[in-house]
């Protein structure tokens, strides 16, 4: 029941993400600050949910109150950062996976003091100071107001769905939603620590610090995926990325008890997996071309997340009929996928017009 609750939970924040473009009036500021105040909004309902029903309604409430925060975000940086943007778009992804780490540790503590209630009400506080803060201390968008809207205006002229029939646009998010199937944020973290536990049945202690250490190394994967990116070429890393990953994932689904195979190959899954993420944004990024940023990515994760969250419910009928080898192994072939995807549709050639360099070009 509860799996049932989050999915559909993920996929209707996921496929929401597509009505990004509807906001081109207002500015990530005031989106992005209204979302952390929402979503701790939400937080605080579930802590006084008085049965599960309440609970997962609440939980679903915050999935469809937090959908602007990539597609708003990722344009935002895209925008703001454009000769950096796999960078800039890297320390957005690695803020995520340090929050994934800090904020369970921090939210067992308040639950082991005080009850799950108050680590709710503690994590709906965060959340909605962490909105006032991006209220005060955010810079606005570097076009300005003015200019995002003219953008926005531009590319409902111009149509979205025929940017997003582009070849190389339209290869980008093939590969995104199959990459979902072993992507870091989505497959990987919900089946890792199942795997760890319920597949190679190690103990609790032991399944949390080897799932901390991939985390850990999930932090440092994007950063340096983001800085060779713009140096050598954003098609040309992700592709190899790709292809390290596939190897990575597929090694780790077969690496038994050995704890220092796991803690090895777990670490390269966490630099590897978790870094294709910023860079397939910044690539789609390059090719949708400036001023229609928060629409295109609106679409973007709507089809290459929302849809790609399916592969959720695949890899768990996966391992319930084959086991968890053979799903680490279906993991790995979405990445060998999706790395030939963008390594014959995308690498080298030509982008949309206006662009300041090509996909392949060090930014």
């Amino acid at each position: 029941m509860l799996g049932l609750w989050l999915f559909a939970a993920g996929l209707l924040g996921g496929l929401l993400q597509a009505a990004a473009g509807l906001l081109h009036r207002a500015s990530a500021r005031t989106v992005l600050t209204a979302q952390d105040v929402a979503m701790g909004g939400t937080a605080l309902l579930g802590s006084v949910a008085p049965g599960f029903g309440a609970f997962g309604s609440a939980r679903i409430l915050g999935a469809a109150v937090s959908w602007p925060q990539h597609p708003v975000g990722s344009a935002y940086l895209s925008d703001r950062f454009p000769d950096r943007r796999a960078t800039a778009l890297s320390w957005h992804t690695a803020g995520g996976s340090l929050g994934t780490v800090a904020v369970p540790v921090l939210m067992s503590v308040v639950v082991a003091a005080a009850g799950w209630r108050w680590a709710l009400v503690a994590l709906g506080g965060a959340l909605i100071a962490g909105g006032l803060l991006i209220r005060v201390a955010l810079p606005p968008e570097r076009t300005g107001a003015g200019a995002g809207q003219a953008g926005e205006r531009s590319a409902d002229r111009a149509g979205l769905r025929q940017l997003l029939r582009r070849p190389q646009v339209a290869a980008v998010l093939a590969a995104g939603t199959i990459a979902a199937g072993g992507r870091g944020l989505g497959t990987l973290s919900t089946y890792i620590p199942a795997y760890l536990r319920s597949g190679l049945h190690l103990s609790t202690l032991t399944v949390g610090a080897l799932f901390t250490l991939i985390m850990a190394a999930s932090i440092a994967g994007p950063l340096a995926g983001g800085l060779l990116a713009d140096r050598f070429g954003r098609a040309r890393t992700l592709t190899v990325t790709y292809v390290a990953a596939a190897v990575a994932v597929a090694a780790f689904g077969y690496a038994g008890r050995s704890l220092w195979m796991l803690a090895v190959l777990g670490v390269c899954v966490g630099v590897l997996a978790y870094a294709e993420s910023p860079m397939l944004q910044a690539l789609f990024s390059d090719l949708t071309g400036d001023g229609a940023a928060r629409a295109a990515f609106g679409a973007f994760f709507a089809i290459s997340y929302g849809i790609g969250s399916l592969w959720i419910a695949v890899i768990g009928w996966v391992i319930s009929a084959a086991g968890f080898p053979v799903a680490f192994t279906v993991m790995a072939a979405s990445f060998a996928a999706a790395a030939a995807i963008v390594g014959l549709a995308v690498r080298g050639g030509q982008s949309s017009p206006g662009r300041r360099s090509r996909p392949d070009d060090p930014a």
